[in-house]
């Protein structure tokens, strides 16, 4: 997410408009990170729900507050700037 920011407040400082991949490009790798962080953090997390023996409404509730809410957080701010660095209006100025 704080790629993607600064990457689209240099664009827009600029006055550049970048093309398709240039702009979701880092939106990309935003969920590439998400995903390498699910990843490594879901052997821990299984470890401790088995330890703890957490029934099912706790394990969604955690998945929930500790995974989704976060990720779509991040996965929507940087849709945002993605989004706002593409921006011309209709006289072909950027705002």
């Amino acid at each position: 997410m704080i790629l993607s920011r600064t990457l689209a407040r240099a664009r827009i400082a600029r006055g550049d408009r970048p093309g398709w991949a240039a702009a979701w490009g880092p939106v990309a790798f935003d969920a590439a990170c998400l995903v390498g962080v699910f990843l490594l953090a879901y052997g821990p997390f299984r470890s401790l729900v088995d330890r703890f023996d957490m029934p099912v409404w706790a394990v969604v509730t955690a998945l929930l507050a500790l995974g989704f809410i976060p990720a779509q957080a991040v996965l929507i701010f940087s849709s945002l700037w993605a989004a706002k660095s593409r921006f011309s209006d209709e006289d072909g100025n950027q705002t």
